[in-house]
């Protein structure tokens, strides 16, 4: 079994490079992020069709104006989204900033059959591609590390357990919503192991914060019952990629593998 510690290699140099040369543009991301991440498919759907060179006007919280070219956005979002993970601290900011982050992407590749230029980006480019499947990735990799000290605040746990789903459902939108041809790219993937891991971790994550809340005598019980929600989807979600036979076989074998190794050690 590959060590969980070990992170996508392949978008690395990339954010090096975008975090030196790609000041203004991740300001410009930074911006799409915070203000288009409430709009549902439907009414982004809406604003692109009434763009120009797809570019969307809007306005900020505080009412200026504002351009956001949603080609770059498409093209950009998986990168920067990456570089913020690497370069922040893990807090509630950051957790509620990448949150928006993943629901704009979801809401993107929703849009992409119904716009060409969004299904260039997102479902045609094979960098594009991999830059979503290293998001999901590192995104699981962070999830799965969170301190214990995050049940101390209701607030985190309730982003961790649906930044988990959130991620992995990401897969269904940028890759397929048919479960045999998911698995066929995930298994293709050189860090399916790296994933395997990762993904079973950070649930298991929201399985632990979930019992030290029940065991709290002051526990919320509204956020019990939506951190119970989010953990269920979650689950589903691997359920239904256990349910594939090859990814099956292939997850039992990785979990052989790493008795023996365990056990020769």
């Amino acid at each position: 079994m590959k060590n969980d510690k070990e992170e996508p290699s392949s978008s690395a140099e990339q954010v090096r490079t975008f975090n030196s040369n790609k000041a203004k543009q991740a300001i410009d991301l930074i911006s799409a992020v915070k203000e288009l991440h409430g709009f549902s498919s439907q009414e982004l759907n809406k604003l692109l069709k009434d763009t120009e060179n797809f570019i969307i006007q809007c306005h900020t919280e505080k009412g200026s104006p504002i351009k956001i070219d949603m080609e770059k956005v498409a093209s950009f979002l998986p990168l920067h989204l990456i570089a913020v993970l690497i370069s922040s601290d893990r807090d509630e900011e950051l957790f509620r900033y990448i949150l928006r982050g993943i629901r704009l992407m979801y809401s993107l590749c929703d849009l992409a059959p119904r716009h060409v230029k969004l299904e260039q980006i997102l479902l045609d480019d094979v960098k594009v591609s991999e830059q979503l499947l290293d998001l999901v990735f590192y995104m699981l990799i962070v999830l799965g590390r969170c301190s214990q000290e995050y049940h101390n605040s209701n607030t985190i746990l309730l982003m961790h357990s649906t930044l988990v789903a959130c991620s992995l459902y990401l897969l269904t939108g940028c890759l397929s919503s048919q479960w045999q041809d998911l698995v066929q790219v995930l298994l293709a993937h050189p860090k399916v192991d790296i994933f395997m891991d990762t993904a079973f971790g950070a649930v298991h994550m929201i399985v632990m914060f979930l019992q030290m809340k029940l065991s709290d005598q002051l526990t919320d019980e509204q956020v019990v019952n939506y951190i119970c929600q989010q953990c269920e989807a979650s689950l589903q979600f691997l359920q239904s990629l256990c349910q594939q036979k090859n990814f099956r076989e292939r997850l039992l074998r990785n979990k052989v593998f790493e008795l023996e190794f365990f056990s020769y050690r």
